[in-house]
């Protein structure tokens, strides 16, 4: 069998594509992380034996090679992610691992979490205008430096845990006073996205799951800063 790797959306159950609740339905196991609400597996799966994923990759590797495993003796084998599993979910790299052994991947697309946010909450990553590209940025490759060189109208940056410091330096430091910055976290399951200044960040550090939107940081103009941001 092959092994299936799932977006499983923002969050909200009802945001899962149809394939991905017939894969889930199918499921002999369903392996998912920290930020795929476990409502999901217990509506869709609730038969299905169920495999916590770490974080870490050391960890979230071997997880992934029993399943491989198990998908190779002929179980149902679905890998949950949260959003997309091509944005920030490995899910390419899953899928390499187990052809690497023999065994078929598929991948499942969801919704990924920025675009839900800006759906959801009526914020504009493009527009044709001033608003032209999107870079999406994680841990541990986001800074001050990567702020100030994106070629950019629009940043979004996931995963923040504990880094929210991180980002209200980089938007500080490389973002003119005309930026605008939006904290957004749970978008789906009864939280909010929310215009902030960037010392407003500090006060979300322990929403998740989070990503913060900053648009028209015009990128080189970082000595423009406003005074009233330090």
């Amino acid at each position: 069998m092959p092994v299936y790797v799932v977006g499983a959306g923002p969050g909200d159950p009802r945001l899962l594509t149809l394939r991905a609740v017939e894969l889930l339905q199918q499921a002999d196991i369903v392996a998912f992380g920290e930020l795929v609400p476990d409502e999901i597996v217990r509506l869709y799966a609730p038969r299905a034996r169920v495999v916590k994923l770490g974080h870490r990759r050391a960890e979230h590797d071997a997880v992934i090679d029993a399943l491989i495993e198990e998908a190779g003796r002929g179980l149902n084998v679905v890998v949950l992610k949260n959003g997309d599993p091509a944005v920030f979910g490995r899910g390419v790299q899953i899928c390499a691992r187990a052809e690497s052994r023999g065994v078929p991947c598929e991948i499942v697309p969801g919704v990924p979490a920025f675009a839900a946010a800006a759906a959801l909450f009526k914020i504009e990553l493009t527009n044709g205008k001033t608003l032209r590209h999107v870079s999406l940025y994680s841990f541990p490759h986001f800074s001050a430096e990567t702020l100030r060189s994106a070629a950019t109208d629009t940043v979004v940056v996931h995963m923040m845990g504990n880094r929210l410091d991180v980002v209200r330096r980089a938007v500080e430091q490389g973002c003119s006073s005309e930026a605008e910055v939006f904290v957004c976290y749970a978008v789906s399951l009864g939280g909010e996205c929310r215009r902030v200044a960037p010392s407003e960040l500090l006060n979300y550090k322990n929403k998740r799951p989070l990503l913060v939107i900053v648009r028209g940081c015009r990128s080189g103009s970082g000595a423009n800063v406003s005074p009233s941001w330090r």
